[in-house]
């Protein structure tokens, strides 16, 4: 069973790089670049651990949570 994760930063750089280590060794990865694209995401897929940014314009980390 291949777990689900999910990557949120406005960062550009620093969610591919997570995403690309994590795809990497062979996890199943999508991202969000904001707290409400994580949301709405969430909300379609069965996500089994998200590694999110605390601070993020527009909506946090924290509120996302």
């Amino acid at each position: 069973m291949t777990h689900k994760i999910m990557v949120v930063d406005d960062d550009t750089d620093l969610r591919t790089t997570i995403q690309d280590i994590l795809s990497g060794k062979g996890r199943e990865v999508v991202s969000a670049k904001y707290g409400f694209q994580a949301i709405e995401m969430a909300s379609e897929e069965n996500i089994d651990l998200i590694f999110m940014d605390i601070r993020m314009s527009g909506m946090d980390g924290v509120e996302a949570f």
